[in-house]
Formats: structure tokens, sequence, C-alpha cells
């Protein structure tokens, strides 16, 4: 059994393909951390591992006389002890688990062991996504009770496995049978203390334009953390944490990771202790929360994902990313081959009609492209940002004969018809505000912040998710669209709902977040050939839990490769490329004015979802060509690249000599029969960099023919201008590449970009 209870040492094990995971219950019934790493056997006496010794003058447990203390028990006070989930007020001055207010005001909760069961699947959560187990999956679920010491309030504590997945599932169930109500203001989804601190802190820090950037710093003492209170995931920072070894690399060093499933405010955290100790806590961000927890009622917190893996960063993301791809992702399109799109935002802003977007989509069609996204402005009066949000039926002027007329001419094309909305917002110029004044979120008394000139409607309501659904499914049943992009372009202020009592308006936040799951998984469920794909200005909601409903998150506004380089670097340490919306646009970009060729601006998008964002009429026929040229590899490589292993070969955030930034990344295919090397010289290309790059995952016993392009620059072109060539680079072993390396000279002239096809020989 992978989950074991040692009734006489009294250790639960969790074990899963390459870890162990232990804990323990001590005397006074307390639940300890023993050990969280590389896989250990099973027969193995862990108890030793129980922490012992004193952190100054601690607060002992009331439980522990004072000839215990002298005897020994001095240990057991909060402070020193490795919890598995905190109370508060008992002398653990950490970060708190569990916090709130019972019926006399008082706050202290002291979790003791009361019960467990082990249960032979994976359960999914109430009104809130989680990771689920596939039909042929083996999974367990160790679901351990703590108890309040003194009241009857009870903390179920569920950790999942799935067979051959490293990743461990926790969240938390809030039981209230203290016949009055309890006052939650904080119930994290899990806590994990590891007693050392030789660690590096990752996180994800960013803007719009430019998301998920990457922040490695030495840890220190005190708490370094992140937290949303925007509403949404943001744009600033994102809901996993990343602790590695000072020394860890892609292939090597001891790291552990989390992210938590879970679209709201957020907040994530480590802390390191005076004598040595981190404390890592994921949850819903106390900040502006308060739950009324009534008698008899529970409640049940996000979803967390842990992960530890031995083989670096590279190891540890490679686990997160089959789990988000085949565990939490869903629906038709988290196998199926994803069409490749063009979106008409680039091209056209509002300035369109239905002769225009079906021009765009037949000059599409000669470079490969199969579907059509009418982006922003086809509804209501709308011919700005300042109107129509919420009147989701079609504006006549552009589409004289509505959605069905015009995806009748795209369908005509053998192409495919995806249409943008944005369903959690409202215009006051509109016609369902107008009808519908206290629809929208804001504070009595008080006039509303806006941004973009939009409000947001109360998702809480169930009145409110069904007019939005109804107008949705209106348009979704009426012709065979088959992509929605789900976009939300501003975060949420002014939180107040009508439909929640004075007391009950620090639930606000979280109730938005379960209305908005709440009608996604309506329109997933009842339109299930729909490919969604989320967006919230770019990359501001881009997390696990918008990707258990849209299996790919549009992952910035800004397309410019050097800019995406970062953002899709700092992305793949926790999520799989397969949920990267990313398109080929214009150049010079339209946000950084920086000029890169095809193949540059190819092969990052096929570092994604890949697709096209601009005007084929504004392409010369030389672009045009090109652009086939990276439609036909994309298709070609599609399950390598969506479906295969990713390595991260070469930093953008680091320079390959003083002068030259390179990124490089490769995909490696479940069986080793092919791969694809992607590189980009991001600057300076004529610096003469001395560069090896050694590729990874392949079978060292296989032989691999290399086909490459590359971007050679035509001096009878002036300015100079990338031209995109190929040639045969030769077999080479297996072994050789993954020892010795490509050297950069094998395949640069002046290009600045390169795609190398790697395929077995016999």
């Amino acid at each position: 059994m992978p989950i074991f209870f040692n009734e006489k040492t009294k250790v639960f094990t969790i074990n899963t393909q390459n870890t162990t995971y232990a804990m323990m219950i001590e005397p006074y019934h307390l639940l300890t951390h023993l050990y969280y790493g590389e896989r250990i056997d099973e027969s193995a006496d862990l108890t030793y591992l129980t922490n012992a010794g004193s952190v100054g003058r601690p607060a002992i447990y009331p439980d522990v006389t004072y000839d215990e203390f002298e005897g020994g028990a001095g240990k057991f006070c909060p402070h020193a002890r490795l919890l598995e989930y905190s109370g508060f007020g008992v002398g653990d001055f950490r970060t708190t688990s569990l916090q709130g207010r019972f019926s006399d005001g008082s706050q202290t909760t002291d979790l003791r062991y009361h019960s467990h069961k082990i249960i032979d699947s994976k359960p999914s959560l109430e009104g809130i996504p989680a990771v689920y187990a596939n039909e042929n999956e083996k999974a367990q679920t160790l679901v351990i009770t703590l108890k309040d010491k003194v009241c009857e309030l009870y903390a179920e504590l569920s950790y999942s496995i799935i067979e051959g997945h490293d990743e461990i599932m926790r969240s938390v169930r809030i039981v209230n049978k203290t016949g009055a109500p309890f006052m939650i203001d904080c119930a994290l989804s899990m806590s994990l203390d590891i007693p050392r601190k030789d660690f590096d802190v990752i996180t994800f820090y960013g803007k719009p334009n430019n998301e998920r950037y990457v922040d490695r710093s030495p840890i220190r003492h005190g708490k370094t953390s992140c937290e949303s209170t925007a509403g949404l995931t943001n744009h600033f920072s994102n809901n996993s944490i990343i602790l590695c070894e000072t020394s860890a690399t892609e292939e090597s060093g001891d790291c552990y990771g989390a992210t938590l499933v879970y679209s709201g405010n957020y907040s994530v955290s480590c802390e390191l202790d005076h004598v040595g100790r981190v404390r890592m806590a994921l949850g819903i961000s106390p900040t502006g929360f308060c739950w009324k927890l009534e008698d008899g009622e529970a409640f049940v917190t996000p979803e967390a994902i842990m992960s530890y893996s031995n083989k670096g960063l590279g190891g540890l993301s490679r686990g997160f990313h089959n789990l988000i791809r085949y565990n939490v992702c869903r629906g038709k399109y988290k196998d199926a081959r994803r069409p490749v799109l063009i979106n008409n935002w680039e091209a056209t802003v509002f300035d369109f009609n239905e002769d225009k977007l079906v021009e765009i989509a037949k000059e599409a069609k000669d470079f490969g492209v199969e579907m059509l996204v009418m982006d922003d402005g086809w509804f209501g009066h709308r011919n700005w940002d300042n109107n129509s949000l919420g009147d989701w039926f079609e504006l006549k002027d552009k589409l004289p004969n509505g959605i069905p007329g015009l995806c009748k001419r795209i369908n005509e094309l053998g192409m495919k018809l995806g249409v943008w909305f944005e369903p959690e917002m409202i215009s006051e110029d509109s016609e369902l505000y107008r009808k519908h004044p206290d629809w929208c979120i804001k504070t009595p008394g008080r006039d509303p912040f806006r941004g973009r000139w939009e409000l947001v409607l109360d998702l809480t309501r169930q009145e409110i998710r069904d007019c939005i659904y109804n107008q949705m499914a209106k348009i979704l049943s009426e012709s065979p669209v088959a992509y929605i992009k789900w976009d939300a372009n501003r975060y949420i202020t002014d939180a107040y709902s009508l439909s929640l009592s004075a007391d009950s308006q620090g639930e606000f936040f979280h109730r938005y977040v379960l209305g908005l799951y709440d009608l996604m998984e309506r329109i997933c469920k009842n339109f299930p050939d729909v490919l969604f794909e989320n967006c919230a200005s770019g990359g501001g909601r881009y997390d696990a839990g918008m990707m258990y409903y849209s299996p790919q998150i549009w992952c910035s506004d800004n397309t410019d490769p050097a800019h995406r380089m970062k953002i899709q670097y700092g992305s793949s340490l926790i999520y799989p490329v397969s949920t990267m919306g990313s398109h080929v646009a214009y150049s010079p970009n339209i946000n950084t004015f920086h000029p890169a060729s095809v193949l540059t601006r190819g092969i990052t998008a096929m570092a994604g979802t890949f697709g096209f964002e601009l005007d084929p009429s504004l392409e010369d026929e030389k672009s045009k060509k090109e652009m086939l040229i990276m439609t036909d590899l994309y298709k070609k490589h599609y399950f390598t690249i969506n479906h295969g292993d990713y390595y991260r070969i070469a930093s953008p955030y680091e320079q390959a000599n003083a002068m030259s930034r390179i990124s490089a990344w490769q995909f490696v295919s479940k069986d080793k029969e092919s791969a694809l090397f992607n590189m980009v010289q991001m600057d300076n290309v004529n610096d003469g960099a001395d560069a090896i790059f050694k590729l990874k995952g392949l079978d060292k016993n296989k032989n691999y023919k290399l086909h490459m392009y590359y971007d050679e620059r035509n001096d009878k072109i002036k300015p100079f201008t990338p031209w995109l060539e190929q040639k045969e680079l030769g077999v080479f072993s297996g072994d050789v590449l993954m020892k010795a390396g490509l050297h950069l000279n094998l395949f640069r002239g002046d290009n600045m970009s390169a795609l190398i096809e790697l395929e077995a020989v016999k």
C-alpha cells in the first residue's frame, strides 16, 4: 500500500514512485512532520526524526506536567514542533494554518489528532476544481482528522496521491459542531515544515505584458511571501513557490515546490525561523477574508499540489507538467490536437466587419491556419472599450448575418470559428446595466472604482450567472462555435454583495470565485466540444484552477519573443507548455517595436499553443512562405511539444558569456524517438559567443539524425534580412549529444535562431 499507518510507531507514511512523506502522532496527540524527500524503504523507522530541543523560553502544551517537563517533555512546545497543521494562540508563533473566533470571541485553536481513514480513490472537491484520477489510474487518499482540544471544531487534512505521479495533493475541510457559528479568519490549504535552511526561494513577479518573471533569491530569516487581494491571481505574482538547494540546477539538487489550484485571492509564503527551520504555506489570502461557518456546516479549502524532486528544477517541473496536463486539464482538447488559430485583435482592434474577418481567414488558410478567432468588438454597440459588456448579442453593423452567417462563411473555407467573451464584466453604457444597475459589484453609498471603464458583475448571485449563461449558450447553440476566448480585463474593487449579510461580507471574494467556477463548469459541461482559452489582460489569471476549465491560457499580451522567452520560461517552472497561449505576431512588435524573424517568432510561439496575431494582407510572400513552414513544423511535432518532456537548456535570465544572452529549450517524445531543440540568441548576434548546448532526455543508445532550420542574413537585401534556411547536420548518438553537446558554431552564421529536428534512426 502506498499509504499506510504503523499502529506501533504511530507513523503515517505516504509513498509515491520516487518520494516518501512521513508524519507521526506524538504524545499529547500532536500530529508532527517527520520527513519529506527521496523514497525510503517501508521498513525504515523514522521516529528518531522527531525534533527535540528548546527554542528559548517556549510556551508548553497545558497537558505537560512539571515533572514531565523536567524529564524532557520541554521539547513539546508548539513553537519547537514540525507541525502538519498549526492552530492559533497556543505558542506557535510562525505562520498560522487555522485562525478564527468562537462564539465567545476567543481565538485559541489547539488542534490534536482525533482519527484517520484511508480511501482508495481521489475525491473531488465540491464546487471547486481539484486534481482528478483518470479511469485507468489508481489513487489513494489519507484523511487525518484533527480536533480542537476543547471545542467541537475539526480540521480534516486530506493527502492524495495518484499512481505514476510524485505529487501530493492537499486540502482541508473545516467542520463546525460547536453549537454556534465559528468565524474563520484564516484557513490555509497546506503547511510544510522542513528542518533545514540551505535554500533559495523561487517566486514569480511581473506586471501586465511581463508576467511570471523568475525571482530566485537566498532564503532569509523571517517571511518571504506573495499575495493577491485583487480577486484573481493577478499579474504581479503567482500562487506558486519553490524552495531549492542553493546549489540546485536544472538536473540536480533537492527542490520542493507547491502551487494552488485556485483562481482567487491567495497567499504563498516560506518562513525561516531563528533555529533554521522553514515553513512553506499556501492558501486563500487571509486579507479581507472571513467566513461565517454555521454550526453543522463545513468549509473546504482549495487544493494545493506539492512535490519534491532530487533531480533539480527540471525534474520538479516535469512532474508538475504531467500532473497538470493529464489530471487537472479536462475535456476533448486535453488529448486531441488543437487547431492552429489566427486572432484578429492586433490586425483590426475594433475596426472590422464580416467581410474583413473572412478575408483574414482566407489569407491565413494559405499558411496553414485552421481557425479564425473573432476578438472584442462584435456585440452590443461596441466600437470602443467603454460600452456594451453584458450585451452578448451581435452588432449588426459589423455582422449583418450574425454569428451564424459568419460561422457559415468561415466553415465553407474549411476552417473553424472562435469568439471572444468577457462574461464577468458589465459596462455602464449597456442594456444590461440600464436594466439591472444593482448587478455590478459596488459598495453602497460609494462611487465604484473603474478599470478599463468596466464594472464587475456579482457572480455570487445565481440570477446573474443564469443571465450570462443564457446569453452565451444562445450564441453557442445557434452556431458551431469551436472556441471561446474568456477574458477578464480588470481586478475586483469595492468588494460587496447585496446577497450577503453584513457579517458575511468577508466571504465575498471566495464566493465570487465559486460563482465563476459554477458558471464555467456549466458551460464546459453543456458544450464539451468547445476549446476554451482563458485570458485576463494577458496572463493575469494564470493558475491551475483555471486550467481545470480551459486547457490553455493566454500567457501575456506581450508577444515580443525577447520578453516571451522570460515569461514562458518562468511559467514552465510549474505549468506545462500545452497551457501557454502563444502567437506569431507582427514584426516590429506592437508593444516593444522590436523586429524579429519569422523563425524567431515561430519557435517562440511553438513553445506554447501556437497561433497568429496579425493581418496576413500586410505580410509579404516571403513571410507567408516561412509562416507556412512554421505551421507545418508545429503540426508535425505537436505531440512531441505538447505531450513530451520539456527541458530548459539555457536560461534567458543568464548570459552565455559577458555579452550574449541565449534562450534554448528542448522537447523529447515520451518514447525518445523524436526531439526538437530550439535556440534564440536574444541580442549581440556577432559577439562570438562560445556556447555549448548539452541536450537532455535522449536515449543514449539511439542515433539521431539532425535537420536544422535557421536564420541566415541575406546581404543582397537592404537592410540585411533574415532568411529561413535548412541543412542537414548529420547523425549523432544520444550519448554524444547529451555529454559533448552541440556547439553554437555548428549552426551559427549570422543567425539569430535555430530549430533542430532530431529523429531516431537505426
